[in-house]
Parts: C-alpha cells; sequence; structure tokens
C-alpha cells in the first residue's frame, strides 16, 4: 500500500478541523505529516473516523490516529475482502511421444530447454504446441 501523500495528511486535517474548529497550518500539516505520513490514506481515514467516535479521545492528536490504524486495517480488509482473481490455466499437457505430463517427462523437458537456450521466450508456446504436446480434441 500506499503512503499518504502531504495532500492526504492536509485533507485529513481539513476533516478534523471542521469538528473541532482547529486552525490547521503548514507547519502543523508537516508535522502530522511527519507522524503519520507512512500510513496508506485509506487506513487513516478509517482510524480517524474511528478516533472521533472513541469517547475517550478529547482533542485529537496523530497518535490517536496511529493507535486505531490497526483496526481500521483490518475492518477495512474484513469489510471489503479481496476478490481472487481466477485461475487460467489448463491441465499440465501431456507429451506426445512418451504420454507423460511434461514436468516428468525429461527428454521433452530438454527440447524446451535446448528450445529456450537458442530461441528465448518468443515462440517457446508455439513450439510445444507444435513439436510436443498432444493435441486434446
Amino acid at each position: 500500500m500506499a503512503k499518504m501523500l502531504i495532500s492526504d495528511t492536509k485533507e485529513l486535517l481539513r476533516q478534523i478541523a471542521l469538528v473541532d474548529n482547529r486552525k490547521v497550518m503548514p507547519e502543523t500539516i508537516e508535522a502530522w505529516h511527519n507522524i503519520i505520513g507512512g500510513i496508506p490514506f485509506d487506513i487513516a481515514t478509517q482510524a480517524l473516523k474511528m478516533a472521533q467516535q472513541d469517547s475517550t479521545i478529547r482533542y485529537l492528536e496523530p497518535r490517536n490516529i496511529i493507535s486505531w490504524s490497526k483496526e481500521a486495517a483490518f475492518r477495512l480488509d474484513r469489510d471489503n475482502p479481496k476478490v481472487e482473481a481466477p485461475l487460467d490455466s489448463s491441465p499440465q499437457p501431456r507429451c506426445r511421444e512418451h504420454n507423460e505430463l511434461i514436468l516428468s517427462c525429461g527428454p521433452c523437458c530438454r527440447l524446451l530447454h535446448d528450445y529456450e537456450q537458442n530461441n528465448g521466450q518468443t515462440g517457446i508456446d508455439r513450439f510445444a504446441k507444435a513439436e510436443i504436446y498432444e493435441v486434446s480434441h
């Protein structure tokens, strides 16, 4: 995850000032950024909301964002689970000559290796399909 930009820290302080009417000066933004700038913006925003809801916090400080950031990250992960991309693979092919799974066939692996040594990766799939793999219909 990317760390916050100074403009992100400024936005957080703007949100805080809307609630407690603090004056936000460039020095304040820089000081906060030096403390919380390593936290990703989405986590810091969630931590800010949680800190603002914490009845024990009277005046929000950078340490409040830091202390809530771990819980904020956990909640963001829980509420927005990552969707894993479906695997786009086919079963391991068999070699035509030996009827073995390609990774279990030494001679055919050698052919692929030699092709790659001489030609690089370019065209290796086309070569394998034409010369080695069993074509299933």
